[in-house]
């Protein structure tokens, strides 16, 4: 019978630490999967003619669809006027022409606009006008190369960076550049 005890005391001493393992095994693995997150950077994808680019996930404010754009005059040609988001004026923003992205299609301010990325930093902003909007991307920071040395000079300094998605490569836009007020870039 003590025997039968002993067995019994044994059993119940494994399951516990077999349980207290399992818990520690489940909480570190937790704990890798919070690092791997943290280190990861979020970009909201878009489309300008044939090329893909992306934003900086926390530089977007939302996205904006059905909107009149109301022209102001003497602004450069890449600033296609301003829309009222909710009370707040902003600036619409042709990225396309902006950076200077062959290919893409002119619109004219009384054709259907697509939806714009209304963005921000904390001097500035603006409602991004794209060709199609895509995914939102987790990307490891590691992941996200220098820009390459082979853009055109005038889109190089749009461009903070590089990745690769889904076999594409993916021009991350240098959102500070896109904010700098006009009168800097001018």
């Amino acid at each position: 019978m003590s025997g039968e005890m002993g067995h019994a005391a044994s059993d119940f001493q494994n399951a516990k630490i077999h349980e207290e393992l399992r818990r520690r095994a489940e909480s570190l693995a937790q704990g890798q999967e919070e690092e791997i997150i943290a280190d990861a950077e979020g970009l909201l994808l878009f489309r300008l003619g044939e090329e893909w680019y992306a934003f900086p996930i926390d530089g977007v404010r939302e996205i904006y669809n059905e909107y009149s754009v109301t022209r102001i005059p003497r602004v450069p040609d890449f600033i296609l006027g301003v829309v009222n988001v909710r009370g707040e004026i902003v600036s619409v923003t042709d990225l396309g022409t902006m950076i200077r992205v062959p290919s893409r299609t002119q619109r004219a301010l009384d054709d259907a606009l697509p939806s714009a990325i209304i963005v921000a930093n904390e001097r500035c902003v603006s409602a991004v006008v794209v060709d199609e909007i895509g995914d939102i991307a987790e990307v490891p920071r590691g992941n996200v190369e220098p820009a390459l040395s082979t853009l055109d000079r005038a889109q190089a300094e749009f461009v903070a960076g590089s990745v690769y998605l889904d076999g594409r490569l993916i021009g991350i836009v240098n959102l500070d550049k896109v904010l700098e007020p006009i009168g800097d870039n001018v």
